[in-house]
Formats: C-alpha cells, sequence, structure tokens
C-alpha cells in the first residue's frame, strides 16, 4: 500500500486530491484504504519531508515536496 500511494503521488507532481488518491487505489491497484489509513501513510510522508499537503475546499491536496522532486528526478 505504501508503495502505491507513492508511485500514485510520484505520478502527480501537480498535486493530487485525497478522493483522487483514494480512487486511484481502488482502480488501479485493487486496494481499498481507509481515510484514516491514508491520513497515517501521508502523516509518515509528511514527516519525512517528502510531501506536503495543503487544505484545498473540503479535502486535502497532496503535492511532493521540491526535495522529493529532486530526490527522484535523478
Amino acid at each position: 500500500m505504501h508503495r502505491a500511494i507513492l508511485e500514485i503521488i510520484l505520478s502527480k507532481p501537480e498535486g493530487i486530491t485525497e478522493s483522487k488518491l483514494l480512487e486511484t487505489l481502488k482502480k488501479e491497484y485493487g486496494i481499498g484504504v481507509s481515510t484514516s489509513e491514508l491520513y497515517n501513510v501521508l502523516m509518515k510522508y509528511e514527516l519525512s519531508g517528502l510531501i506536503y499537503v495543503e487544505y484545498v475546499g473540503k479535502e486535502f491536496l497532496v503535492k511532493l515536496t521540491p526535495q522529493a522532486l529532486q530526490q527522484f528526478a535523478t
């Protein structure tokens, strides 16, 4: 699940909403994840400096940090 979430976020450098992330996990990876499980993984990634999360409207927008973009670009 962790790898799938990271792959999805990497494929969307402009950012992805939490609902779209959950939908993509289910459709493309066949993984059903609860919101709390998703938040747990996202919190770990944020604390590791891989992503940052913005509150947009009624949900979160997940984006890679500039450092992570450089790290994964090489």
